[in-house]
C-alpha cells in the first residue's frame, strides 16, 4: 500500500517536472526580437553675434563731497569799534580778493601814528646832531684838547640816541600795521558763511567775524578701490562728471579734472581718495555749495582695439565660437567687467559668431542651433 502510494506521488512530479520544463522552453522559442532604440540627438538653441574690435572708454560711479582747497576765517588785526560794514559781508556773498569787507574806528591808532612820527622825526635830527658832535670831539681827541673819557661819554649817548631812534622807527613801523589791521580785507576770491558782525559792535583780535573758502579753488573729493588706484596716473587730467542729486531728480550737473591722487589708503572706506579740481566755480548757474555729497562719473581706462561683449558670453575664462554648427571654446583675456559688459581680447575673428547665451553646461564640440542675436 504504502509503495503505491509512493509511486504516484513520483509519477505527479516527474508530469509537473516535465510541463515546467515544456512552458519554459515555449516562452523561449516564442519570445519576441527586441529591436534597439535609436538614440535621439538632442536639440541645443543658442544666440550668436559677430563683434567688431573698437576703442572703449568705459565709465563707474562714485560718490564725492564738494570741498575747497583753500579755507579760513576772517578776523581784525587788533581790537576796536566797528565803524564801517560792508553790504556784501554777508551769508553766502561772493566777494573779491582785497575786497574791503569792514573797517574799525581809525581814531586812536591814527593818533598814535602822528605821535610817533613826530617823535621819529625828532630823534632823527638828533642822532644827525649828536654824529656831527662826536665826528667834532674825534678831531678834538685827536689834537688832544678833550680827554678819552669826554670822547667815551659822547660815543655812549649817541649809542643811546640810536637806540631810541631804532625803537620808535619799529613802534611806528607797528602803529601802521594796526592801522592797516582796523580794514578788514578778502585774501582771495570766496564765498562767505557764518557771519557774525554789527556796526557799531566793539571786537577784539580773536574773535572770528566769518568763514570764507575760496571759490577759485573748489574741488571735488571722491574714494575708489585700491583696484582703480592702481591706474590712478591714467585719471590724472581726466574729466569727471559731477551730479548734484535731490532723491532721482537730477539739480545740476557740472564737470571737474582729476588734478591729484592721496596716496594713503583709507582703511575705514577701503580705497584712495581722488581730488578733481573744479572750475568756473563763481560761475551762479554752475555752483554747488560745499560739503555737499554728490554723484561722480569717473572714466576707469582706455581700451583700444578690442571686443565688447555681453557678460553673458563669458564663460569662467573662455567664450564659445560657432563654426558649422558646432560650438568650439576659445580662451580670452578679460580686461575689464562692467555692468552687464565684459571687454576682452582674444585669437578670434570679428566674422567669428559668438555664443551670447548663458546656459549651464559645456558646449564645447556640441552641435548648437544658433538662434541670430
Amino acid at each position: 500500500m504504502i509503495s503505491k502510494i509512493f509511486n504516484l506521488k513520483f509519477t505527479l512530479f516527474l508530469i509537473v517536472l516535465f510541463s515546467s520544463l515544456f512552458i519554459y522552453n515555449y516562452l523561449v522559442v516564442s519570445k519576441p526580437e527586441a529591436i534597439p532604440n535609436k538614440g535621439v540627438e538632442k536639440n541645443i538653441y543658442v544666440k550668436a553675434k559677430s563683434f567688431q574690435r573698437r576703442n572703449y572708454y568705459p565709465t563707474s560711479e562714485a560718490y564725492g563731497k564738494i570741498v575747497s582747497s583753500r579755507k579760513g576765517d576772517l578776523r581784525f588785526g587788533v581790537s576796536g569799534k566797528i565803524e564801517f560794514v560792508a553790504a556784501e559781508l554777508l551769508n553766502g556773498s561772493i566777494v573779491k580778493n582785497n575786497q574791503v569787507l569792514a573797517k574799525l574806528n581809525q581814531k586812536r591808532y591814527n593818533l598814535e601814528i602822528e605821535k610817533l612820527s613826530v617823535e621819529y622825526e625828532e630823534l632823527e635830527k638828533q642822532l644827525s646832531i649828536r654824529q656831527k658832535q662826536v665826528n667834532r670831539y674825534k678831531s678834538m681827541l685827536t689834537k688832544k684838547v678833550i680827554s678819552q673819557s669826554t670822547y667815551d661819554n659822547e660815543l655812549i649817548l649817541l649809542s643811546k640816541n640810536k637806540a631810541d631812534f631804532i625803537k620808535t622807527k619799529i613802534f611806528l613801523e607797528k602803529a601802521k600795521e594796526d592801522l592797516s589791521d582796523t580794514v578788514l580785507k578778502s585774501k582771495f576770491n570766496g564765498r562767505l558763511s557764518d557771519v557774525k558782525i554789527s556796526k557799531g559792535q566793539f571786537i577784539n583780535n580773536s574773535e572770528k567775524i566769518a568763514d570764507i573758502f575760496s571759490t577759485d579753488n573748489l574741488e571735488l573729493e571722491f574714494i575708489v578701490s585700491s583696484e582703480i588706484y592702481t591706474h590712478s596716473k591714467y585719471l590724472i587730467d581726466k574729466k569727471v562728471k559731477i551730479i548734484w542729486k535731490s532723491g532721482q531728480r537730477k539739480l545740476r550737473e557740472i564737470t571737474a579734472v582729476i588734478d591729484r591722487v592721496d596716496g594713503k589708503i583709507l582703511e575705514e572706506e577701503g580705497g584712495v581718495r581722488l581730488y578733481a579740481k573744479i572750475f568756473n566755480s563763481d560761475n551762479k548757474n554752475q555752483f554747488i555749495p560745499i560739503g555737499t555729497f554728490v554723484s561722480v562719473i569717473y572714466p576707469e581706462g582706455e581700451f583700444k582695439n578690442i571686443f565688447k561683449l555681453p557678460e553673458t558670453s563669458l564663460y569662467d575664462d573662455k567664450i564659445y565660437v560657432v563654426k558649422n554648427n558646432i560650438a568650439f571654446q576659445k580662451n580670452i583675456k578679460v580686461l575689464y567687467k562692467g555692468q552687464g559688459f565684459i571687454l576682452i581680447d582674444g585669437d578670434f575673428l570679428e566674422s567669428d559668431m559668438i555664443i551670447t547665451s548663458r546656459l549651464p553646461f559645456n558646449l564645447n564640440n556640441k552641435k548648437v542651433n544658433v538662434l541670430i542675436n
